[in-house]
């Protein structure tokens, strides 16, 4: 039987969903059952196509192992080298993953992985995730999704965001979804076409300048609402070039680096939270400003710093919808297991309007465990 055989039909499907964000927190797991939705309920309307129930979550920190040293090691890594570490981490996410779905006690059909970026030059038709390697299906009894980016760039497209077509089907009812992480990303909906891109930088610029004082992020925003704002620098970080693109558009690493590290090295820790946590929050704002009006739903780690989210309240004026702790959590995972589904039913996962890529398409290496 063919594996769009196997997964076609409503559902339910199982799907377990694993996903390792630029913030290097961790990686974050979910066991998660799928239904398409086949006749719109009239008490309770809905623009949503599919619907979701979250079984079981799990998120594995990399501090305290191996990883929190070898995933930043990884972006210098090249050739033999980056083919080492990728097999290397493969092989970890493989075991972490067997162990949570044997805890779960839920049986799966399925699973789906993002991997790890560690290069995303996507104008240059380069990006690289590191442990899609068939070593993640070793003995795992399921179909397996992996390296999702890759075809996309090669058609032209930036191969991100792929959120958003997950958006589509089980948050319709958003007129924005806002994802606050590494980077802060959106995806809403304008004349019957889905559309999103990044907006800027969060938790990629955040996290380590509060780890210089030994704390794996701005707890709350305390330190960035205590710090000065250095106004000259919040002025001149309006002005990169990024902020003036058109969508689609997409960030890395290598461009936070490039326009922001070596200007912060000057200031205090506190200041410098200040004034990166107040870009995020212009950032974002300056994004939605030309959105579609209605209610924003937000997710993401950077939800819980509650100055950075006052500050995009204020900018922008708009209303922002906190899901379940579980939601925000893990929604990142959640979509990949949603777009590991549409794959392996040979339905469209990637959005040429989201990505800029030459046309919609399933994308994704299918290894069998």
């Amino acid at each position: 039987m063919a594996l769009s055989d196997q997964f076609s039909g409503d559902g339910p499907f199982r799907m377990v969903g694993l996903m390792s964000g630029t913030s290097l927190d961790g990686l974050d797991m979910c066991m998660v059952e799928f239904r398409k939705i086949v006749k719109k309920q009239p008490k309770k309307p809905t623009r949503n196509s599919w619907t979701y129930r979250l079984l079981a979550s799990e998120t594995v920190p990399y501090k305290g192992s191996p990883w929190a040293e070898e995933l930043p090691r990884a972006y210098t890594a090249t050739g033999d080298a980056l083919d080492a570490i990728s097999r290397a981490y493969a092989t970890w996410v493989n075991e972490v993953a067997k162990a949570f779905i044997e805890n779960s006690g839920w049986t799966p059909d399925a699973l789906a992985s993002h991997g790890h970026t560690v290069l995303h030059q996507p104008d240059k038709g380069i990006t690289r995730q590191i442990g899609n390697d068939a070593l993640l299906a070793n003995g795992i009894g399921m179909p397996v999704v992996c390296d999702f980016r890759n075809a996309d760039v090669k058609r032209g497209g930036q191969g991100a965001p792929l959120v958003p077509a997950v958006d589509a089907l089980l948050f319709a009812d958003y007129a924005i979804c806002l994802n606050l992480g590494g980077f802060s990303n959106a995806s809403w909906q304008s004349d019957g076409q889905r559309f999103a891109g990044d907006l800027g930088p969060v938790n990629i610029l955040l996290n380590p300048l509060a780890q210089k004082v030994g704390e794996p992020y701005d707890n709350r925003g305390l330190r960035a609402a205590n710090g000065r704002i250095h106004h000259g620098l919040l002025e001149a970080f309006k002005t990169i070039p990024f902020y003036q693109k058109a969508f689609p558009k997409s960030l890395g690493r290598e461009w936070a680096d490039q326009h922001f590290l070596h200007h912060l090295k000057d200031l205090s820790v506190d200041d410098a939270l200040a004034t990166c946590t107040e870009h995020s929050a212009w950032a974002i704002s300056h994004a939605l400003k030309g959105l579609p009006a209605g209610k924003v739903l937000v997710t993401g780690g950077g939800l819980y710093n509650d100055h950075l989210m006052h500050r995009i309240q204020v900018l922008s004026n708009r209303q922002l919808i906190v899901p379940d702790d579980q939601v925000i959590q893990c929604k990142e995972a959640l979509s990949f297991a949603m777009l590991g589904l549409l794959r392996l039913r040979d339905e469209v996962n990637i959005l040429a309007s989201v990505t800029g890529g030459e046309r919609d398409a399933s994308d994704g290496v299918i290894h069998i465990g």
